[in-house]
């Protein structure tokens, strides 16, 4: 992959980790590495972001340290769960909102 590409994933990356983290009451060690509800959330929430922008499984997979599995998992589950979560859509709504002009 390209240095001046990655580059722009990573800082868009960061991004998204530090707006989740900000909505969700947590920070980006908790996130990876807690299983509350808030940091499972989180992740859930990141990994359905970044899969809209058309990151894919292996890409997410290294960016976030969670196996291709764990990646794919959240991905199946979560939109599911946002929809029928009125907080988890407003999250979703903000942080979107939040990133709007990135990548």
């Amino acid at each position: 992959r390209n240095k001046k590409f990655m580059n722009k994933v990573e800082i868009f990356y960061k991004k998204v980790i530090e707006t989740v983290c900000k909505e969700c009451g947590t920070d980006p060690v908790m996130m990876f590495s807690n299983n509350k509800e808030r940091n499972v959330d989180a992740r859930g929430l990141l990994i359905v972001i970044l899969t809209e922008r058309k990151f894919s499984e292996s890409l997410i997979s290294d960016l976030t340290g969670l196996t291709q599995q764990a990646v794919n998992r959240l991905k199946n589950i979560y939109p599911d769960r946002i929809n029928r979560n009125y907080f988890l859509r407003r999250v979703l709504g903000y942080v979107k909102e939040e990133l709007a002009g990135s990548l």
